[in-house]
């Protein structure tokens, strides 16, 4: 009898201990409706978007009061005119479009809505509420009503055990990963929509109004990743890294695209990005990516996944430059490599048709200092020198060919040409588009890249690329 005791307890215990777990799971879990959306000019403010709203059986959370609620149906025009906001209803109509495609949200015949009784009448609640204390219920989507009517969308949140129902319909892309490789996701429309519910487990503010995404192989039993496009009620679009668990919860995330408006010329104006403008994922997931700042510099840094699921930063070294921008350490890693403003903009530009392989390498040339740097951060010296062309090419086809094609750029090397030969260059990305995998050509101050089914021509930057000037 004793021993029978013994395990009635043990059970109790075992019983609290995981009650007591999942008690402490469910107050971890962000799960206050977030605004989504509000149209017809409603004020939306720091106001509306802190509110703390839950919504659990028969009772309606608002800033930590409860209150009783009803469920009762109507037909949808109905709502609106019994509580005089019918200008509400067709602002709404006019909207089904976006809030259809952006949202999921139907405006069905038929409605829910929350009755809520007279105890809201002394709370903030009552003014965003209907004048016969409603609210409407679209599914998971709570349309609350400020002054005058006017609306304002909070979706429920939806956590791991939705997410996980989402991920296999991801269209699957591969790494090595770059900017370009997004854009074209983006642009052939590859990525599959994700429910704008996921919002707070995805830790993304009010303002993303679409949500889409692609899954990358498993980095292993442990870590998903999964590359994830938000776009902004500005219109502008972030990309973002995530990384998943076995169960879908979210280890880590790194935003890596983004930009907001442009530094020379002001908004809209034709200057360079502000934001994270270029990144690149190697096959063992390693990540470089830049930003530019305001003042044009620009900081690069380098992450690697660990094998927990978490980005963690390498210190990025350079030996181009023997002074580097002055870091404020409220703003800038204190691992990163920042540029000044000059340093950033004096990159070779392309000249003829961009060589995509080569897009991604970002070359320095000094020919004073005979020095050229490589993706801001290797350098590499080099002797100049000149040979008979047909001797250089080796091949009487290739010799011809690029005879034509120098012709391009009001040059003569059917005689002859004038070459760098860089030292040490082996393990540079940029060593395998190089003759003999060490020398380019560099004519009329432009350096320029030849291989057999290719030629990329380089310039150095302008005056006004260089530094800005109004």
């Amino acid at each position: 009898m004793q021993q029978s005791n013994y395990y009635i307890v043990l059970f109790s215990l075992l019983l609290n201990l995981i009650v007591s777990s999942a008690i402490a799971d469910e107050k971890k879990a962000p799960d206050n409706w977030g605004i989504i959306y509000g149209i017809s000019n409603t004020l939306v403010d720091e106001t509306t978007i802190d509110f703390d709203i839950k919504l659990r059986g028969n009772k309606f959370y608002f800033n930590n009061q409860s209150f009783l609620i009803k469920r009762n149906t109507m037909p949808i025009e109905d709502f609106f005119k019994s509580n005089n906001i019918e200008q509400a209803y067709i602002d709404l109509k006019k909207k089904q479009t976006l809030l259809e495609h952006s949202y999921n949200i139907k405006l069905k015949d038929n409605i829910t809505y929350l009755q809520f009784d007279k105890n809201i009448d002394n709370s903030l609640l009552k003014q965003y509420v209907t004048q016969n204390r409603q609210a409407l219920l679209l599914d998971d989507m709570l349309l609350l009503f400020g002054k005058n009517g006017k609306p304002v969308f909070y979706s429920k949140p939806y956590f791991e055990k939705e997410f996980i129902k989402q991920v296999p319909p991801l269209p699957t892309i591969n790494v090595p990963f770059n900017q370009d490789d997004a854009f074209m996701l983006y642009q052939e429309r590859v990525l599959k929509p994700l429910s704008i519910h996921f919002k707070n487990f995805l830790d993304l503010p009010w303002v993303a109004i679409y949500i889409s995404g692609a899954k990358y192989p498993s980095i292993s039993s442990i870590i998903n990743p999964i590359f994830i496009d938000v776009s902004w009620d500005s219109g502008d679009v972030d990309s973002y890294l995530y990384l998943f668990s076995n169960d879908y919860k979210v280890l880590d995330k790194l935003v890596l695209f983004g930009y907001r408006t442009t530094t020379r010329g002001g908004p809209g104006g034709s200057g360079y990005m502000v934001g994270y403008h270029y990144f690149t994922i190697d096959k063992n997931y390693f990540i470089e990516r830049r930003q530019r700042f305001e003042d044009e510099t620009v900081e690069v840094q380098h992450f690697q996944v660990t094998k927990e699921g978490k980005f963690q930063e390498l210190p990025v070294t350079s030996n181009c430059y023997s002074k580097l921008a002055v870091k404020d350490n409220k703003i800038h890693s204190t691992k990163s490599l920042l540029l000044t403003s000059q340093q950033a903009n004096n990159y070779m530009r392309f000249e003829s048709v961009r060589i995509d392989e080569l897009y991604d390498i970002t070359l320095t040339l000094n020919p004073a200092n005979k020095k050229l740097c490589v993706n801001y951060q290797q350098a590499h010296s080099f002797t100049f020198g000149k040979a008979k062309s047909k001797q250089l090419f080796g091949d009487e086809k290739r010799y011809q060919q690029q005879v034509e094609n120098f012709k391009e750029f009001n040059i003569d090397i059917s005689d002859e040409l004038e070459y760098i030969a860089f030292d040490n260059i082996d393990k540079s990305p940029l060593a395998k588009y190089l003759l003999n995998g060490n020398k380019a050509i560099y004519m009329n101050e432009m350096l320029f890249i030849v291989g057999e089914n290719y030629l990329a021509a380089y310039r150095q930057p302008t005056v006004i690329e260089l530094t800005y000037q109004e």
